[in-house]
């Protein structure tokens, strides 16, 4: 990920990481086209299988990204500069990971791509996983210098998105 998209802000929002929100949102598009025109596998050994995981995966990630959403209630936002005045979150998933809202998105992502057997959307799934490693390190350097306690926190919960593996 380039560095300069932290840098890429509109005069109107100086400072709030517009350009990840850019970025994030074509992905977004992209993993909606790739659901909509892409051609699923078919007569693949195991894939009713991979269906079903698919499905489980996909309501899980969308459940973890609601729940740590419930957490930010009116301070939730997509840029990666926090709200001023936020507090560490250290409830509900982010006792697990310190970017839950990710996780889930990523989880969903792939869970959707199994479900429809379709390879480029689970392709997506790699794509969002990336972008936000690369996003909440951004994120992460802003909430050490503008949140207290944030670095206390991410002492304690040492995983970023996937608990045990990074």
């Amino acid at each position: 990920m380039p560095d300069n998209l932290s840098q890429d802000d509109s005069d109107m929002t100086p400072g709030l990481g517009v350009g990840w929100v850019i970025v994030q949102g074509v992905l977004i598009v992209m993993f909606l086209l790739s659901v909509i025109w892409a051609e699923p596998v078919e007569d693949v050994p195991g894939l009713v299988f991979a269906r079903i995981v698919g499905v489980i995966v996909a309501i899980a990630g969308a459940a973890i990204s609601v729940w740590a959403a419930v957490f930010h209630g009116s301070r939730l936002t997509p840029f990666p500069k926090p709200v001023d005045g936020m507090q560490v979150i250290d409830q509900g998933p982010y006792r697990y990971v310190r970017h839950p809202m990710y996780s889930g998105i990523i989880a969903f992502t792939l869970g959707v791509g199994l479900a429809y057997a379709n390879p480029a959307t689970m392709l997506s799934s790699l794509t969002f996983f990336v972008f936000f490693m690369a996003k909440t390190g951004h994120e992460e350097d802003l909430l050490v210098q503008l949140v207290p306690g944030y670095r206390r926190y991410r002492s304690l919960v040492p995983w970023r998105l996937i608990p045990y593996l990074v």
